[in-house]
């Protein structure tokens, strides 16, 4: 049952194959290639000649059997190339030759058979050559185009990248345009608070000195009241000095103009003068002093403002250090340069003020006022410094307290 099921399925096929073949082979001339097509094929017309001999001479004399020695020739012209087709249309006339000669055909009727050969083959080849120059122009003609096609596809793609890059290049310039934008928000942002800042920092002492003077002003007084008064004057002045000098070298720094005077200065010395320096104020405030200095040592800066930068850090250190609290003065050198620390023992410096800490106007505790924290300009000052040199401030949280580490190429 299996078998009959399988033969039946498949059995279809094969005349659908052979329907394909050979239309195929009627609608495309000389279409045949290698042997094993063209044999069977040429074999078939010279059977069929054969044939047509054996027929007109021995089993049927007298009858012309000439169509299917046309028909024969016909298709050897159709499908064979030109070698085989000729060798068939000459074996159709040898037919027709040898038919005459044996007396089966009359001369007559053999006439017309070679005529009707010759013209069959003639036709049949000119049928070939004109459907194979048009197949020709056909193959050309979808070349071009497929040509065309593939030619307007680069361009296409071409012009797809071309469109990629420059929405890549405008999406970057827009980016950097963004970026260059945000930027210039944020330093105008920061300009206006600085402007506003240093406003207020300036109409602090303004304000105090205005009213001590109308206070002095508003009546006699005696000596003591207006040294008060002078003194208190003195102060604000220095304060104002203090401020105008500090806004006057950042304001050179920013715009490239703050030279400094570059010179050998000898580490040891210049640490232990800056502690003898401030000792009596950290006597004052109940505070001690550890140091850990190098014995010799050089370094290539400005004393003068080194000395400002480490006199605005021992100062915080000062003011952000409790009372019986201690501040250590150090220094190593390795590889990389110098690192000058200055620690205390105070309090420490919230975590989210950490980040802008070397802003200008920026305290490292909010809860402390102008009088009592300073303008808020110091350790932008100490950056600028140490920037100026090549180094930089560093900010570190030990344990307990604040360490601002100077590094010096």
């Amino acid at each position: 049952m299996n078998r009959v099921s399988t033969a039946a399925r498949h059995s279809p096929a094969t005349p659908h194959r052979v329907r394909r073949w050979a239309r195929r082979l009627l609608s495309r001339p000389q279409q045949l290639t290698g042997v094993g097509q063209i044999a069977p094929v040429f074999t078939v017309c010279i059977a069929g000649l054969a044939l047509v001999l054996i027929g007109e001479t021995a089993v049927l004399p007298g009858v012309t059997l000439g169509s299917y020695a046309l028909l024969a020739v016909l298709v050897g012209t159709w499908t064979l190339p030109t070698p085989w087709a000729t060798a068939v249309v000459a074996t159709a006339i040898a037919v027709i030759v040898a038919a005459v000669a044996d007396g089966a055909v009359d001369r007559v009727t053999g006439g017309f058979q070679f005529t009707a050969v010759v013209i069959v083959a003639t036709v049949g080849r000119l049928a070939v050559i004109a459907l194979q120059r048009s197949e020709r122009r056909r193959s050309e003609l979808h070349r071009r185009l497929l040509d065309i096609e593939r030619q307007r596809a680069d361009e296409t793609i071409a012009r797809l990248a071309e469109n990629e890059q420059l929405s890549a290049e405008l999406s970057a310039a827009v980016d950097t345009l963004g970026a260059q934008a945000h930027a210039l928000r944020r330093l105008n942002s920061r300009l206006v608070d600085f402007t506003a800042d240093a406003a207020h920092e300036l109409r602090a002492p303004l304000a105090i000195m205005r009213t001590v003077a109308d206070r002095a002003l508003d009546r006699p007084r005696q000596a003591a009241e207006y040294r008060e008064s002078l003194t208190t004057l003195q102060h604000e002045v220095i304060r104002l000095s203090d401020l105008a000098d500090a806004l006057l070298i950042l304001a050179r720094a920013d715009e490239g103009h703050l030279a400094i005077h570059e010179g050998a200065v000898d580490v040891a010395d210049f640490l232990a003068d800056l502690a003898a320096r401030w000792g009596a104020m950290i006597a004052a405030h109940d505070l001690t002093l550890e140091l850990d200095l190098p014995d010799q040592g050089i370094v290539q800066g400005d004393h003068l403002l080194l000395a400002r930068l480490f006199d605005n850090l021992m100062d915080n250190a000062c003011r952000y250090t409790q009372a019986g609290g201690s501040i250590s003065l150090s220094a190593t050198c390795d590889r990389s340069g110098w690192h000058m620390s200055v620690a205390n023992t105070g309090s420490g410096i919230p975590p989210d003020l950490r980040g802008e800490i070397f802003e200008r106007f920026k305290r490292g505790d909010p809860s402390r006022t102008r009088e009592t924290g300073g303008a808020g300009l110091g350790l932008a000052l100490c950056q600028t410094i140490a920037r100026l040199h090549g180094g930089e401030v560093r900010l570190e949280q030990p344990p307990q307290g604040t360490r601002f580490t100077v590094d010096l190429p």
